[in-house]
């Protein structure tokens, strides 16, 4: 007769499903606890489990001006780098800095502008906060729920 083999030695079957149910109940350790409570590494993301009282949101952006009028918004390459994340909180920042940190980063960016062909039918920029309902942007209705506010407007002066 041969010897039963140890079943709860290290890497046995036994081994492997007592460690798959303790990373389960980890898991769903966030069920247990009351809505709104957080902490890391097991995240009931409240952030995203919560009801929105509203749709609206502010965006913030840089538009180029031609001198016909017509408007285009700046890349975030231009703004700060190529990641929409870092520009929208280089405008975020600027704005909240109030108007001197707001035409700064107008004339900053116009300058790089400048020496762009690219952009050589553009006149001056213009740093605006529009609110917009999320839900319906998305549905089509692109138009802002207000007139934009205009934080900051700078030309674009060539060589």
């Amino acid at each position: 007769m041969a010897p039963e083999p140890d079943r709860w030695r290290a890497g046995g079957p036994v081994h492997a499903w007592a460690l798959g149910g303790l990373v389960l109940a980890l898991v769903l350790s966030p069920l247990c606890r009351p809505p709104g409570a957080d902490s890391f590494p097991f995240s009931s993301y409240p952030m995203f489990a919560h009801g929105r009282p509203t749709a609206e949101t502010l965006v913030h952006h840089l538009l180029a001006v031609t001198a016909d009028g017509a408007r285009r918004p700046v890349p975030p390459r231009l703004v700060a780098n190529d990641e929409v994340l870092q520009a929208a909180e280089t405008l975020r920042k600027a704005i909240r800095g109030g108007k001197r940190p707001s035409a700064a980063l107008c004339r900053s960016v116009a300058a790089r502008l400048a020496d762009d062909p690219a952009w050589s039918d553009v006149v001056r920029l213009e740093l605006v906060s529009e609110r917009f309902d999320a839900i319906a942007y998305f549905a089509g209705d692109t138009a802002p729920l207000a007139a934009p506010r205009v934080r900051a407007r700078c030309k674009v002066k060539r060589p």
